[in-house]
């Protein structure tokens, strides 16, 4: 029995760490990209399938507490081997605030700021554009 329950300790720890692998590094070179006129506070990682066809956009969500008067930053980073390119979108409720993406010009920006003017929770929504598959990071700091 307690073999048993040692290979599925050794199991779960495995497969986060082989799932991390794609993460840690990308975590630490786009944590790097946080100013000095910033404060790291949390991030975010992504690891997402390829769009399937007459299927949703993979998409993952995250909830995040942003309090009124702060200014926060938000990156987000792509690992080198991902297919797609990642996009971070900000919303209060339903509603889209912030995101790395520009429907009119289809750019992808790397980062974007963004001033609270109300304290609430927030949802964080990373994807990759065209629903292509990829590990992504996002970053949340917050401007000192």
């Amino acid at each position: 029995m307690i073999r048993f329950i040692s290979i599925i300790i050794f199991l779960l720890f495995s497969t986060s760490f082989a799932s991390s692998q794609c993460n840690q590094s990308l975590v630490t070179s786009c944590s790097a990209k946080v100013s000095s006129s910033a404060m790291f506070m949390q991030q975010y990682r992504a690891k997402l399938e390829a769009q399937g066809e007459d299927k949703d956009l993979p998409l993952a969500r995250f909830s995040v507490l942003l309090n009124k008067g702060n200014t926060y930053k938000f990156d987000v980073c792509s690992a080198n081997d991902s297919e797609g390119e990642a996009i971070l979108q900000l919303y209060d409720g339903g509603k889209l605030v912030a995101s790395t993406f520009h429907n009119a010009s289809q750019n992808n920006f790397k980062a974007f700021e963004f001033f609270c003017r109300k304290s609430a929770i927030y949802k964080i929504q990373i994807s990759f554009i065209e629903g292509k598959p990829g590990c992504a990071v996002g970053i949340l700091s917050m401007k000192k």
